[in-house]
């Protein structure tokens, strides 16, 4: 609890006490900066144990500037009352608000105002108290919170120190960002006491343009962006400060846009203009002096308000719904195409709780209709009514995992729709929904609720399920950076995965592959190294073990590297590994090759060489590209296993570096096994197609010129058709003895991986009775990774 503070304990420092009293409380982000600069800007403007009370009034103009005198637009009015109790916090209220809109203008052009319909309402919603936690309470509107955050950067003015009619350019925050601002001190006495400010708004960080929403199937969306560019925006202010006590006395700021397509001179056009006006009207002491210092919150840019109708019910949705069906599905095309705009509309008003609701009824009423429209709403909360219908489908429906693999892919996922993937995971774990949540990762709002439900798949060391445990661990993968943020204690979870005995190679290898986008720490690092090195492990797992190590590789895996290059036994290993530090010795990138300068000392300048046994030793291949400042490259790996002659693996992966960064723009990989047997079946010495096909000739015998009758029974024996027969059964004798062969294929694009697919999957596809189009939409909510394999189907 803050002690209370009487007259005679004043507190010094000033700004020196905010900065020391934030950064020992918090680590401060890059928002919080904003609010630091509130505190220290409070601290330094208005003295302690006051009270300022100001009159506040804003207003926003629209209209067509040069074609017509019409205007619309809101206007605000309250009495700001700024508390300053102590150093580093202060008070905000906001009393006697009214509000008005325009209704007309008179003869002479000015606005005519009239008192808005929630008047009342936003009066009461303004008064309520806060205390610099400009974030919105449970019930407190966006709209309401902006209004707010706006009334708190009127009062943000930088400390002025210029000499007169000097002019200086600095970084200043807003509720538009960090912008980039001309200060002119117009006069001053001891202090600049009239100061003007200057902006162009579209420069500013935090000044970009909302994405509305839109339906995810349209063709074209996203303009917002690029059409905020043809927006000119600036912003002008003028302060006038008191000289002795420093504190503003008032204040003006008037921010213009014009849409640049439509104007003329950037002056005359479709243009909206917003006045701020802050006026000191009293100054007064007060003795309230209690804040408790851990209550900061981000004073953060201006944020949308949620465009839903004031008024929430579902009499007009339904009523729409009802009218669009009876209409004959031929005739009145117009009236039709006009009804269900109107009803997507009306659906994106809606809050979620109504909006469920709603959906079972125009389910009922046509259920092509509903799903129509709810497709192409595009809010969140038509989002998550689809998910709630999905969850009633039948677990086993193929298009249940379509569709949420599918709003898994989309560009701008929202909360609530997390939220929902994660409850549709918890009550189905199939391969497309855990891919579809692992993707949006980067928006998980429930990422402790998510860490829980993967832990708790996989245990304390993977003793469970291993098909889900290998997907699991293939998910992790993708969020891995997320789930070490919530607690680092699931990296000791994988180490113990990938040295679990009880289970599969698979999983062994997953568990390994998921720290791909973790940080690999001391206890990671000496695990995978003692792996890479354990001579009976499998190729596969002390290869991905030592391609984990060498992401960024520490002086520390120097040692376990000059191991494999002089004592390893395993040939494959050793010559995958010469391989490849023989290609990062002769890399261009100046990180790259010192590490391999380092290996090349530590081994007393013995050679590096690598191989070109393409067809029969595992080996790394390196392709690289560089002009300036952007730098491609193209690698593979090629891993064989002593006891087969075809390979356990086959990657390529393409990595663009351009200034500094570095990204993977493309990976796809290839893992099998057993499938030696088959190849022995067709291909063999004694297998079908050598000696069926040689025999086979023997079909046009009777239709062969004499030269080439002669030559052919000189080559091979005579075989009658009835023998080909049995070479076939022969063949399939042959297969059904072998155990059948394992493969997964899968697909990463800018380091997500978008799923895998393997053999068994396409076994069972071919195995059902299904038309083609179905085959295609199940084979790619299986794990859509290969087009090879969509080719082929």
């Amino acid at each position: 609890d803050s002690p209370q503070l009487t007259r005679a304990e004043p507190i010094m420092w000033g700004p020196k006490l905010c900065l020391l009293l934030l950064l020992g409380s918090y680590s401060v982000a890059r928002e919080d900066f904003i609010l630091l600069y509130l505190l220290l800007t409070v601290a330094k403007r208005y003295g302690h144990f006051k009270r300022f009370v100001y009159s506040y009034k804003a207003e926003t103009f629209n209209s067509v500037n040069g074609a017509s005198d019409n205007k619309s637009g809101p206007r605000v009015s309250c009495t700001v009352e700024v508390d300053v109790p102590q150093t580093c916090s202060f008070i905000l209220r906001t009393t006697e608000c009214s509000l008005s809109e325009i209704s007309g203008v008179d003869d002479g052009g000015n606005p005519v105002y009239r008192v808005a319909a929630e008047a009342e309402a936003f009066r009461t919603a303004m008064a309520k108290q806060t205390e610099v936690k400009l974030y919105p309470e449970d019930d407190e509107p966006v709209n309401i919170l902006n209004i707010k955050r706006g009334i708190v950067s009127a009062l943000m003015v930088p400390e002025m120190t210029e000499e007169k009619n000097q002019n200086v350019v600095n970084l200043f925050p807003t509720v538009h960002g960090v912008c980039s601002t001309d200060i002119t001190v117009n006069s001053r006495e001891e202090i600049p006491t009239d100061v003007t400010l200057i902006r162009d708004l579209s420069k500013c960080d935090g000044f970009t343009a909302h994405r509305q929403h839109t339906s995810p199937l349209a063709l074209i969306s996203g303009m917002n962006y690029p059409l905020s560019k043809m927006i000119s925006s600036t912003q002008t202010c003028n302060y006038k400060f008191d000289n002795q006590m420093k504190h503003m006395t008032s204040g003006s700021c008037t921010e213009k846009h014009v849409f640049l397509p439509f104007s003329h001179k950037n002056e005359y056009g479709i243009s909206a203009v917003v006045r701020q006006t802050v006026t000191l009207r009293e100054t007064e002491q007060i003795n309230d002096r209690i804040f408790d210092i851990s209550e900061f919150f981000t004073v953060s840019h201006l944020i949308l308000a949620d465009d839903k109708s004031p008024l929430q019910t579902k009499d007009a949705v339904i009523a729409t719904m009802q009218k669009l069906n009876t209409l004959s599905q031929t005739a009145n095309g117009e009236e039709r195409a006009g009804l269900f705009r109107e009803l997507v509309s009306e659906l994106r008003g809606l809050k979620a709780d109504l909006l469920r609701s709603v959906t079972d009824e125009m389910m009922d009423i046509s259920s092509s209709l509903a799903w129509q429209a709810l497709i192409q709403c595009g809010t969140p909360e038509c989002t998550s009514a689809i998910l709630k219908t999905l969850r009633t489908y039948d677990s086993a429906a193929m298009e249940v995992d379509a569709v949420v693999y599918a709003m898994g892919m989309l560009q701008h996922p929202s909360r609530l729709m997390v939220k929902d993937l994660l409850e549709m995971a918890q009550s189905k774990q199939s391969k497309p929904i855990m891919y579809a949540l692992s993707i949006t990762k980067t928006i998980l709002t429930k990422i402790n609720d998510v860490y829980e439900f993967v832990t708790s798949i996989l245990g304390a060391d993977c003793p469970g399920e291993k098909e889900l445990t290998f997907l699991t661990l293939r998910v992790v993968g993708n969020m891995g950076d997320a789930m070490e943020s919530v607690d680092p204690k699931i990296k000791t979870t994988l180490v113990k995965c990938m040295r679990q005995p009880a289970t599969t190679l698979s999983v062994q290898l997953a568990a390994i592959q998921a720290f791909r986008r973790m940080s690999v720490n001391d206890e990671v690092r000496s695990n995978l190294q003692r792996v890479s090195q354990y001579p009976k492990g499998a190729v596969q797992k002390r290869l991905a073990a030592y391609l984990i190590l060498m992401r960024n590789p520490q002086d520390s895996d120097i040692e376990a590297v000059t191991k494999i290059l002089t004592q390893e036994q395993n040939p494959q290993v050793k010559a995958f590994v010469s391989s490849h530090i023989y290609n990062i010795i002769s890399s261009n990138d100046p990180d790259t090759k010192s590490f391999g300068k380092k290996i090349l000392d530590a081994m007393e300048d013995t050679d590096v060489a690598t191989h070109y046994d393409y067809t029969i030793k595992s080996r790394n291949y390196k392709l690289g590209m560089a002009h300036e400042s952007l730098q491609a490259s193209v690698q593979g790996n090629v891993i064989f296993d002593p006891s087969s002659r075809l390979p356990r693996e086959v990657l390529l992966e393409t990595t663009l570096k351009a200034f500094g960064y570095s990204s993977d723009i493309w990976e796809v990989g290839m893992e099998g096994k057993g499938f030696e047997p088959t190849i022995e079946a067709l291909f063999g010495e004694n297998g079908f197609f050598p000696d069926t096909v040689s025999k086979a000739l023997y079909w046009v015998e009777g239709k062969l010129p004499p030269k080439v009758k002669e030559v052919l029974n000189n080559w091979v024996a005579p075989l009658k058709p009835e023998e080909i027969l049995q070479n076939f059964n022969k063949l399939v004798k042959d297969l059904q003895s072998q155990e059948s062969p394992e493969a997964m294929a899968y697909l990463r694009i800018m380091g997500a991986e978008l799923g895998f697919i393997k053999g068994s999957d396409l076994k069972c596809l071919l195995l059902e009775d299904r038309p083609p189009s179905e085959l295609r939409i199940k084979l790619m909510i299986q794990g859509t990774v290969s087009t090879l394999c969509l080719l082929a189907l």
